[in-house]
């Protein structure tokens, strides 16, 4: 491998698939897509593989410098060998990323496999470009360096050759001085790279200025003076030692708090050094989660102020769903549903719920999305709190992680009424714009070959979370605790 090249090896594998024999019409047992760029390492990773044995024979690789003959229709032979091809490998790298052949590869690859349910599709990652949406569903090799490569390429190997992914080994213990009765075998973690999966939507995009005007008016008088002279969402701001700060240009006439300003002495700051100051940061995340509540509101979603949450109220009297896109099909969620409880059915409802708000973490922005539900005797307002707490432990016990990633999934789409981000409204034409997919963090440690795809988990259907609650079941658990 050429040292200090940044480079990302796509391959799609499904591991479930390791004991079927190799389909009649496979040719190849995998298509390395490239640019001309990474030419020199893929060809060795190519001999490297096709070195290897696998049922008596030779691993076959379609690697275009062998495989298209000079004079040979390329767009033809291309087609030809993917489809006879076990696997695709798609090398991303600073070379090819934009590059219209490699592009045009891996993009027949995913059309035949769009969800990555099939494992035709192969990702290894060498580092330093973006991983295109259709292919970061998709689990990654890591090649950043020579023993990621070498891990990588095992793996791989094992792949090509219908064998279970390499695992890491037991080793001894060293507490020597305990007798050997109370000893149990203690498996270390194996150094590879694993993703977590977080709560946090990244900040795609906000605008680079703060305003700042000196005004006596106080927060009452400020949204008094909005609810007469804004239509819509009003457009968030700040109060600080007599100031008023906000996104929108104080100097511009059709700016609404331009009326509240006692003196032109208006000073324009750039955003980036907020993020470095204590006071002032505390001061943009107030103005940021305003504009985050005007956007909620905007939603038609009630906020309880009480518990600083979102939720729906019932449409019409009555339940309430939503249509909404999970990514493979359309489905139908309740989001508000009202349930009898006891001998005497005593009426409450159920509310989907969502806390939500910004915070800076190393000087980025993300906004923080804290999926759950409440529960009111109206549609409305809160049931007691020995009430919540019970159903609240009840509805949630089987609740777990791809439950909980599913929930803010939905809840993406909600904020973002359905679009590829999130747009919160700042100003008149200025917006706030938050990225879709949860932040994950790298992990150097795990199970070998067990890692699991985020995207995956985002992938259970709608049917696996919990949409519905069995008051026959809670309510056997309720007499059972009273006669205990």
């Amino acid at each position: 491998m050429t040292k200090g090249l940044d480079l990302i090896l796509c391959i799609r594998f499904n591991i479930t698939n390791h004991d079927h024999d190799v389909p009649q019409d496979k040719e190849y047992d995998i298509f390395l897509c490239h640019n001309s760029g990474d030419k020199p390492w893929v060809e060795k990773l190519a001999e490297s593989v096709e070195n290897e044995t696998y049922n008596d024979r030779n691993l076959k690789v379609f690697f275009d410098d062998w495989d298209v003959i000079p004079g040979e229709n390329i767009v033809l032979k291309l087609d030809y060998a993917m489809q006879r091809s076990r696997f695709v490998g798609v090398v991303l790298s600073p070379n090819s990323i934009n590059e219209e052949w490699p592009k045009m590869e891996w993009t027949m690859a995913v059309y035949n496999d769009p969800s990555g349910k099939k494992g035709f599709v192969i990702p290894l990652w060498l580092g330093n470009c973006e991983i295109p949406p259709s292919l970061k569903i998709r689990n990654v090799l890591y090649c950043r360096d020579n023993l990621e490569y070498k891990k990588s390429y095992n793996k791989l190997v094992a792949i090509l050759k219908n064998q279970k992914l390499p695992r890491g080994t037991m080793k001894p213990s060293s507490l020597n001085i305990l007798s050997t009765d109370a000893l149990f075998p203690i498996e270390y973690a194996d150094e590879v790279e694993e993703q977590l999966a977080s709560n946090l939507l990244p900040i795609s995009h906000i605008p680079r200025h703060i305003w700042n005007g000196p005004v006596s008016s106080t927060h009452k008088d400020v949204f008094y003076h909005l609810t007469r002279s804004v239509k819509g969402i009003f457009p968030t701001f700040m109060l600080r030692n007599d100031l008023l700060y906000s996104f929108c240009d104080l100097h511009d006439k059709s700016c609404p708090f331009r009326e509240l300003l006692i003196a032109d002495s208006i000073e324009k700051n750039e955003i980036t050094p907020w993020l470095n100051n204590l006071d002032k940061k505390n001061g943009l995340i107030e103005m940021l989660n305003r504009a985050l509540r005007n956007h909620c509101r905007n939603l038609d979603l009630y906020f309880d102020e009480k518990h600083k949450r979102f939720y729906f109220r019932p449409y019409g009297g009555g339940n309430r769903e939503i249509e909404w896109n999970t990514g493979e099909r359309k489905s139908t969620r309740a989001v508000v549903k009202q349930y009898k409880k006891g001998k005497e059915g005593k009426i409450f409802w159920a509310h989907q719920s969502i806390q939500t708000n910004f915070l800076i973490i190393n000087n980025e922005i993300f906004l923080q999305l804290v999926p759950g539900w409440t529960f009111t005797f109206d549609g409305e307002h809160s049931i007691s709190p020995r009430e919540i707490g019970s159903l609240s432990s009840k509805w949630t016990h089987n609740e777990y992680n791809s439950s909980v990633f599913y929930h803010i999934r939905f809840w993406c789409y909600v904020l973002s009424k359905g679009q590829d981000k999130i747009s919160i409204k700042l100003a008149d034409g200025l917006q706030l714009d938050v990225d879709i997919t949860p932040a994950v963090s790298d992990i150097s440690v795990g199970i070998d070959g067990d890692q699991l795809s985020i995207q995956k988990v985002f992938e259970v259907a709608e049917d696996d979370t919990k949409a519905d609650f069995n008051m026959d079941e809670i309510e056997n658990e309720e007499e059972e605790e009273t006669e205990e």
